[in-house]
């Protein structure tokens, strides 16, 4: 049975004589062939992952390879298919979200704990004048479509950015992350988290991304933050990880860093994942100066 969601990549939930099975075919154009190695390298840790006790698919490998391959050269993986629904954004309860930060604590544990070798950033931080240079192409095109709330937004990543020493971001910290944790690749029960998805874009990155982002797009609601989630969330991922206001807030800054450029005229054919990280990023930028205040009441609360 076909499953329709994701980007490109093709999906389906298969029935088989060792139960229901998921398979994922890789789309040659997001995933070239260069990509592979890659991947085996993501999927090995996603292989760690789950024999340590993250909730996480089991995947199956042939021949020591777990990017398997039909006659004609299409990649697909085989997985176990996880239980659980994925919930509508911003709608995490207070067990969900602690049980997400938990999970994601203790992932960045086994990841990064061990870790000596220092790999090259797969990302890393615009400088300021690259930044302005893509915010002017948008605003000249917000200005042409006369979309005003796309300027609105464009300008007041303009004073963010005029005011804002990019040193904020110097102690960020390098490893291991998922990188993609919205609420797409999150699967969850009434009351706790059942699976976290899709680690193919994991990288050797900031992993701070792993904080902000499903906090934003599992907590962040019509433009209001459920300070309980979030706090539920704090209180789950320091069982594992240390996290201070300064490294929270610091980490939704460099969300809004890197998203930036998803502020922009809405296109015919953007996605609702992408519709839901500009809002995200506008929400950010309305809320820059008050993120410290915003959050220090969770954080007192959770010490």
């Amino acid at each position: 049975m076909q499953i329709e969601q994701g980007y490109l990549n093709l999906k389906w939930k298969i029935e088989t004589d060792v139960g229901s099975l998921f398979v994922k075919q890789y789309d040659k154009t997001r995933y070239p062939e260069n990509f592979v190695n890659g991947l085996e390298i993501f999927l090995t840790h996603q292989l760690k992952l789950h024999k340590e006790g993250i909730p996480s698919p089991k995947l199956f490998s042939n021949q020591g390879r777990y990017v398997l391959r039909t006659p004609s050269q299409e990649r697909f993986v085989l997985m176990s298919l996880c239980e659980g629904n994925v919930i509508p954004p911003g709608s995490a309860n207070e067990n969900q979200a602690y049980t997400l930060g938990n999970a994601i604590g203790r992932m960045h544990q086994i990841l990064n704990s061990n870790n000596s070798n220092a790999y090259p950033l797969h990302w890393d931080i615009r400088n300021k004048e690259e930044m302005l240079e893509h915010l002017n192409k948008r605003l000249i095109h917000a200005k042409n479509m006369k979309s005003e709330k796309t300027i609105r937004a464009l300008e007041v990543q303009r004073k963010i950015l005029d005011e804002t020493d990019i040193d904020i971001f110097s102690n960020c910290e390098r490893g291991w992350g998922h990188w993609d944790l919205f609420v797409d690749n999150l699967l969850f029960t009434h009351d706790s988290l059942s699976a976290i998805l899709d680690f193919d874009r994991m990288h050797f990155v900031y992993p701070e991304f792993d904080i902000s982002r499903p906090i934003l797009s599992c907590m962040l609601d019509d433009g209001s933050i459920h300070m309980d989630s979030v706090g539920a969330f704090v209180n789950g991922y320091r069982e594992y990880q240390s996290l201070t206001l300064e490294k929270l807030v610091r980490s939704i800054r460099l969300t809004w860093w890197k998203e930036g450029e998803w502020v922009a005229v809405e296109g015919e054919n953007d996605s609702i994942p992408l519709k839901r990280f500009r809002e995200e990023n506008i929400w950010i930028g309305e809320n820059w100066n008050n993120l410290y205040d915003m959050f220090s009441n969770v954080l007192i609360l959770t010490n």
